[in-house]
């Protein structure tokens, strides 16, 4: 009975003390648990503190990290542009190089010898081409002529130094300035696309400033250009008009004040000369057989020898961009 108490005893001993071990391995696996997910979450934390302090480091490793935002330009609101002058507008195009000596043929008194007209209206362009206002069919010869590369100019009868009649609707100095203005509006207003107006005859208007001043004022009003024809030394013309800001020109060379054949062609030497000089000449001459016949020879080698052919308006272009 004794042995088997014993034998009870040693075995219930043996029991607790391997209940003992294994309470004792569970505790030391639960202690590296918890140590093993502690040190888990130190680093889920490090990690993310480290995100929220570089927004860029959670991108993969070999992308490039994405290019900043350039700053927004300010608005700056846009100022439109203010129109072009009437005669820009109605200029026609001209080929010019830097510096090229231009050269521009106005041929006046148009439109009243509708034959001669039309033979002037056939040469090369580009010429200026200035129409009577009094003239016929006005609308019909001087959109063939712009069709054909010519510009338009209104060539517009003033009072002349003797007893000459200048046609209707002419400028005379003992008009008022009220009168001038209207009669200047008329022979405006016959046809259109022009670039400006220059006188026919009117040595003794364009010699008196205030007819010359009701003339410039409605210029100006229209954004017109003006040519002074220079058949008086004591014109006024071109001064009154840039005294009040117009653009404009004064004649170089009368092609066919003497009609013959063998003055107009020197005049047209006389023109080359000019232009080499100044950088550029504005010649004036008339439907004539003897100029038409001149000018047919001479304009298609204008260019071969140097010489731009040009509108009046270019040569007003570049002497407003200040070249002289």
């Amino acid at each position: 009975m004794a042995r088997r108490s014993a034998k009870k005893s040693r075995k219930s001993g043996t029991k607790k003390r391997s209940a003992r071990k294994s309470t004792s391995r569970v505790s030391r696996f639960s202690a590296v648990v918890v140590l093993v997910a502690g040190v888990a979450a130190a680093a889920v934390f490090v990690l993310a503190s480290n995100d929220a302090k570089d927004p860029t480091a959670s991108i993969t490793a070999g992308t490039e990290r994405p290019i900043p935002a350039a700053p927004a330009e300010p608005q700056v609101a846009a100022v439109p542009l203010a129109p072009k002058p009437t005669w820009q507008r109605h200029a026609m195009p001209s080929d010019v190089a830097p510096g090229q000596p231009m050269i521009a043929i106005v041929i006046d008194d148009m439109g009243l010898d509708r034959a001669r007209s039309q033979r002037t209206a056939d040469l090369p362009a580009p010429l200026t081409l200035a129409y009577l206002a009094y003239a016929s069919d006005l609308d019909e010869q001087t959109s063939a002529a712009r069709e054909a590369g010519h510009e338009l100019m209104v060539h517009v009868p003033m009072e002349p130094g003797n007893n000459l009649d200048p046609g209707p609707n002419a400028l005379l100095t003992k008009l008022t300035a009220a009168e001038i203005g209207r009669r200047v509006d008329w022979n405006l207003s016959q046809f259109d696309k022009f670039v400006g107006m220059n006188n026919h005859m009117g040595s003794k208007a364009t010699s008196d400033r205030a007819a010359m001043a009701a003339v410039m004022a409605k210029l100006k009003d229209r954004g017109l250009l003006f040519l002074d024809s220079r058949t008086s030394g004591a014109t006024v013309a071109q001064a009154e008009a840039e005294r009040l800001g117009i653009p404009a020109l004064r004649r170089d060379v009368f092609i066919d004040h003497d009609p013959s054949e063998i003055a107009v062609r020197a005049a047209l030497l006389e023109i080359e000369d000019v232009a080499r000089s100044k950088g550029h000449a504005i010649a004036i001459g008339h439907p004539k057989d003897t100029t038409i016949a001149a000018l047919a020879e001479w304009l298609p080698d204008v260019r071969a020898r140097g010489f731009a052919l040009v509108p009046v308006s270019a040569v007003a272009l570049r002497l407003g961009a200040g070249e002289r």
